[in-house]
């Protein structure tokens, strides 16, 4: 019997590659001691060190689907048939992720090519195409409708708005905060699970076309939007790019079905929160929170020598920042003093008040010296006319005095 081939990982195949032989050797060929390499080429190892070792990742989200019963997004998964984009649970194997970005197939889509739609993962060829993708999830491919190219942008806004809006706008992006509350829960999913972007606080009009085109019971062909999307990111990252992995949880399923072996001590990470209606109430906050704080940010970074040079730049929107903060402060020193003003107004109240009482105190005095001297035939009522008239003046300032509080 044959010995087993051994397959390579990260740290015991470094420098296996290429050694006493051509370095673009095949790939599923054996080295001389039975090692099938982990890495397609020496590159595309030196390629994983480089740029997808520590690259980040956005992960798609589960949903929430009791938060959203009856709702635009629900109408819409159901639509599209995506029961299974957000289904329970959404694991992502972020090492065996960033190694299938690494050993991508550039030619995974060459018709020419022995290994099309294949892509080589942990010591094995697995099949990735859109025909995959959409097995994956449960899709029908035959049941879609061709994205928008020439949608009226006055049409889609109104709908996204939810209003009439001035065209074109102060900006040729469109805000997520200024959407409807259900076009923002359909947006979020997007931004996660469907056309994945880390830039969710604005967006152009394609993104805003196909919101309006999902929103409308349209169809889309997501096998086939998914597997460009991978390809282009796959092939276009450099080692400077800040872009980050989409799709973690997808990948990692395809792979496990395909029989990708695991690491030992491999865990998965799951999505830090689910996608619920207090999602998308705390997300106006926070993209609003963001807008300020790019709003704010310089819009050049100068090292320390340029910046000393370099005449200072105007910010004007540090300026109406400014601006705004020192009348939020006159009018803080406004309010004070209308309070204070307010205090003084009622402490002359309760003075009024206790003068009122004053008063009352005396007229019950005067009223039984009255009736003692009506015993003895003494005309006093002028002097009680009199009185009374003053009584009623002390109640008309009081009323005028508290209308002005």
């Amino acid at each position: 019997m044959a010995p087993k081939r051994k397959v390579t990982t990260p740290e015991k195949g470094k420098g296996k590659v290429g050694e006493g032989s051509n370095r673009r050797r095949r790939a599923e060929e054996p080295t001389s001691d039975g090692v099938i390499p982990w890495f397609l080429i020496l590159e595309v190892q030196e390629s994983y060190v480089d740029k997808w070792k520590g690259k980040n990742y956005h992960q798609e989200r589960m949903v929430q689907q009791a938060d959203f019963h009856g709702h635009l997004l629900e109408h819409v998964i159901q639509q599209c048939g995506w029961s299974k984009v957000d289904a329970v649970p959404h694991l992502a194997y972020i090492t065996l992720v960033r190694e299938f970005f690494a050993n991508f197939n550039k030619e995974i889509d060459a018709p020419e090519s022995s290994h099309r739609h294949k892509t080589w993962v942990r010591g094995k060829w697995i099949h990735f195409s859109p025909v995959i993708i959409d097995r994956y999830y449960e899709l029908n491919r035959t049941r879609t409708d061709p994205m928008p190219t020439e949608e009226d942008i006055q049409s889609v806004a109104r709908f996204l708005y939810g209003r009439e809006n001035a065209w074109p706008l102060a900006t040729s992006h469109f805000k997520h905060d200024e959407l409807t509350r259900e076009i923002r829960a359909l947006h979020i999913f997007v931004c996660t699970n469907i056309n994945p972007t880390t830039q969710c606080t604005r967006f152009i009009g394609e993104r805003a076309r196909l919101l309006y085109h999902l929103a409308r019971g349209r169809k889309m062909d997501l096998g086939t939007h998914i597997f460009d999307f991978v390809r282009e990111l796959a092939t276009s990252i450099d080692s400077n790019s800040q872009r980050s992995i989409m799709f973690p949880c997808l990948i990692s399923g395809m792979c496990l079905e395909a029989g990708v072996p695991l690491l030992p001590f491999e865990k998965a990470d799951t999505p830090e929160v689910l996608l619920t209606h207090k999602t998308i109430d705390n997300s106006h906050a926070r993209m609003r929170a963001r807008e300020i704080r790019a709003r704010r940010a310089p819009a050049v970074q100068l090292d320390k020598a340029a910046h000393d040079r370099a005449p200072p730049v105007p910010q004007p929107a540090l300026a109406v920042d400014t601006n705004l903060g020192i009348q939020f402060i006159q009018i803080q020193v406004s309010l004070t003093e209308i309070g204070r003003s307010v205090s003084d107004m009622q402490n002359t109240l309760v003075g009024v008040q206790h003068t009122q009482n004053t008063i009352q105190q005396e007229l019950l005095r005067v009223s039984m010296f009255v009736r003692g001297w009506q015993h003895d035939g003494i005309d006093i009522w002028s002097t009680q006319r009199t009185i009374n008239y003053a009584y009623d003046d002390v109640n008309r300032r009081m009323v005028h005095l508290e209308s002005r509080i």
